[in-house]
C-alpha cells in the first residue's frame, strides 16, 4: 500500500473534557513520579549526607532562629525552639509550593516542546517533591522533640516543658493535615506556575508577598499576638495561621484542631482549586507559546 492509499489520521486539537484531562494526567503519572524523584536526587547529588540534609537544614535554622528570637522576645530557649521548629517545617513547605511552583512549568519547557502533555503535570511534580521534604522534616522535628523530652526526664534539662505528651492519639490528625497541605499547596503551585509563565515578573512579586505573609503569621511569632481584636479579621482568614494551629494543636498541646480551623483550611482548598482549574482551562493549551 502506497502512502497515498493509507487512510488519513486526524488528531483532535479541540478542548478536552474535564475527565479527559484527568485521564491524560493519569497517563503521565509515572513521568511525574520520575521527575519528582530526579528533583530529589539532583538536590542532594554528590553530597556526603544526601537526603539527611533535609533533616539537618530545619534543625540548623531552628537553632539559629530560636537563639536569636528567644533572646529578643525573652522566651525560654528549649520550649521556644520546639515551637519554632514546628513552624519552620510547615512554612518551608508552604513557601516551597509557591516559590518552586512558580518555575515548575517554565522548567518543564523541554518536555512540553517535545510532546503535548498536560501542563498540570509539572506543578504536581513540584508538590510531590515538597511533600517528601516536609515529611522528612517532620521526622526530624519528632526526633528533636523526643530528644528534648528524654534529656528533661534524665535531668539534663531543668526548665519546665509546658507542652503535651510526645506520643498521643492526637497525632492521628497529622496525616489529614499533610493531605490538606498538599491539596492547597498543589493548587497554589498550579496558579503561580501559569502566572509566572505568562508574566515573568510574577516570581519576584511572589517573593515579596510570601515575605509579608511570613511576618503576618505565627510561624515564629507567638500565637497570642494574633488574638488581638485589631487582627481579628486577618486571623479568621489567614491560611498559614490555620495550618499552624492544625499542626501544632496535636503535636505540641495534645489537642484536636477546632472546627473553625478546618473550615478555614477547607475554604482555602476549595477556593484555591477553583482558581487553579480556571487557570488550567484558560491557559493549558495556549501557554506553550510562552515557553
Amino acid at each position: 500500500m502506497t502512502a497515498q492509499d493509507q487512510p488519513l489520521r486526524t488528531v483532535q486539537v479541540g478542548r478536552q473534557t474535564f475527565f479527559g484531562y484527568l485521564a491524560a494526567i493519569w497517563q503521565y503519572r509515572d513521568m511525574a513520579l520520575h521527575l519528582a524523584n530526579a528533583d530529589l536526587q539532583s538536590r542532594f547529588r554528590r553530597s556526603a549526607l544526601g537526603i539527611i540534609w533535609a533533616m539537618v537544614h530545619p534543625l540548623a535554622f531552628t537553632m539559629l532562629y530560636a537563639f536569636v528570637l528567644a533572646n529578643l522576645f525573652k522566651q525560654e530557649f528549649v520550649v521556644f525552639s520546639i515551637y519554632v521548629f514546628s513552624g519552620f517545617i510547615l512554612w518551608d513547605a508552604i513557601a516551597s509550593f509557591v516559590n518552586l511552583g512558580a518555575v515548575s512549568i517554565v522548567s518543564g519547557a523541554g518536555y512540553l516542546k517535545q510532546s503535548p502533555m498536560p501542563m498540570l503535570i509539572f506543578p504536581l511534580r513540584t508538590s510531590l517533591t515538597v511533600m517528601v521534604i516536609f515529611l522528612i522534616g517532620l521526622g526530624s522535628f519528632t526526633i528533636y522533640r523526643a530528644g528534648i523530652y528524654g534529656l528533661h526526664a534524665l535531668g539534663y534539662i531543668e526548665s519546665e516543658l509546658p507542652l503535651g505528651p510526645i506520643a498521643t492519639i492526637y497525632w492521628a490528625w497529622i496525616p489529614l493535615v499533610a493531605l490538606a497541605l498538599v491539596a492547597m499547596g498543589s493548587a497554589w503551585a498550579t496558579i503561580v506556575g501559569f502566572l509566572n509563565l505568562k508574566f515573568r515578573d510574577a516570581q519576584q512579586m511572589l517573593l515579596i508577598i510570601m515575605q509579608a505573609l511570613w511576618f503576618a503569621s505565627p510561624v515564629f511569632f507567638a500565637r497570642e499576638i494574633f488574638d488581638s481584636p485589631n487582627l481579628a479579621f486577618w486571623t479568621a482568614i489567614n491560611p498559614v495561621l490555620a495550618f499552624c494551629d492544625a499542626f501544632r494543636e496535636p503535636v505540641l498541646y495534645a489537642r484536636s484542631p477546632d472546627a473553625h480551623t478546618w473550615m478555614v483550611i477547607g475554604g482555602w482548598i476549595v477556593a484555591s482549586w477553583i482558581g487553579a482549574i480556571i487557570m488550567v482551562v484558560l491557559n493549558d493549551r495556549k501557554s506553550i507559546y510562552y515557553l
